[in-house]
């Protein structure tokens, strides 16, 4: 681990918070092309309570998509220091305030940590589905179909 102050933990958080916001950036693109594209179908369908689940994972992990970024944004904002973003400088959105900084990193913490569990339950299932159900589900996630 580096150092406090040192250039690589810089470096490294630079990069978080870019890559942070540019998935906040991306994940809009990906709703609006869900949402005036057709959904491909599973073939065989699954199960009510797997299409269930399957909803509400996705919704979990769209909800991270958005909810981490502006959490990571509302803590910098709220400690005080600028928000990088490939070299430009974003707004703070909030004072500066001590309070709502522990506040707002305690929960991006908590929340990526339960996003780092959702992730590997949608890798799970989708491994799942390809090699015990034999289903189209991990095709239909491919680029290359």
């Amino acid at each position: 681990m580096y150092p406090r102050g040192s250039a690589g933990r810089d470096a490294l958080a630079f990069w978080h918070f870019s890559l942070g916001l540019t998935v906040l950036c991306l994940v809009w693109v990906r709703i609006v092309a869900r949402s005036v594209g057709d959904t491909p179908v599973i073939v065989p369908a699954m199960p009510k309570m797997q299409a269930l689940a399957a909803k509400l994972v996705h919704l979990a992990l769209y909800g991270l998509m958005i909810g981490l970024p502006l959490l990571g944004w509302l803590a910098l904002s709220a400690r005080g220091k600028p928000v990088p973003f490939y070299g430009l400088q974003l707004p703070a959105l909030m004072e500066q305030n001590k309070e709502n900084f522990s506040l707002f990193k305690t929960i991006h913490e908590s929340l990526a940590t339960a996003g780092y569990f959702l992730i590997g339950v949608h890798a799970a299932a989708a491994l799942f589905h390809h090699y015990v159900k034999r289903d189209n589900t991990l095709k239909l996630m491919s680029p290359f179909r």
